[in-house]
């Protein structure tokens, strides 16, 4: 948690120093959408959605903070065999939360943030063993439920490819590690 405030204040002093060279391209009334894939634990995929509430921040009005939601999932399958033996375990994640984001616009058509969520996580892990070689013929398996309420950190950026759709890049916790897509402002 004292990661997030040191990032959020190196933000706001960066974009402070930096906020005439810029002009805010997420403004109140603002609403985003959009879609990611990601890499980390397994094939990953989110769906966020995000409001702007405030805008007109630091400096020259560059920064705005925006509330919304984000919808992931992933899951991984490791599966090896050897001299009849197979071991292998499967993973699946679901995140529902609610997330808020700083942005701060650097240069034209770059729009950056760091963010919270809060919100809630669904695992389910299974692992199993299957021996069947002349030696023994066991099989084995554990199944693992995890269910929680997380709070996790990010870092992004957009960058609009036109005055609506933008690419995307974000960092930190959710159901990836780095994450690429694409937004939509309507």
């Amino acid at each position: 948690m004292k990661i997030q405030k040191v990032i959020v204040l190196i933000v706001g002093l960066i974009s402070s120093v930096f906020s005439s060279y810029a002009q805010d391209i997420f403004m109140k009334g603002d609403n985003l959408i959009g879609a990611n894939v990601g890499v980390g634990d397994g094939l990953a995929a989110s769906l966020t959605y995000e409001n702007c509430i405030v805008d007109g921040l630091f400096n020259n009005g560059n920064g705005s903070v925006g509330i919304g939601g984000y919808l992931g999932y992933s899951h991984d399958k490791v599966e090896k065999s050897l001299m009849g033996v197979t071991a292998g375990a499967k993973y699946h994640n679901i995140i529902i939360g609610a997330r808020g984001n700083l942005h701060v616009q650097f240069i034209d058509r770059l729009d950056t943030y760091v963010g919270l969520m809060f919100g809630y996580e669904i695992v389910n892990s299974s692992s199993w063993v299957d021996d069947n070689s002349d030696l023994y013929d066991y099989d084995y398996s554990i199944k693992v439920d995890s269910n929680g309420l997380i709070l996790a950190g990010h870092l992004g950026a957009r960058y609009y490819l036109s005055d609506n759709f933008a690419a995307v890049l974000e960092l930190g916790y959710g159901v990836a590690y780095a994450n690429i897509g694409v937004s939509y402002r309507f």
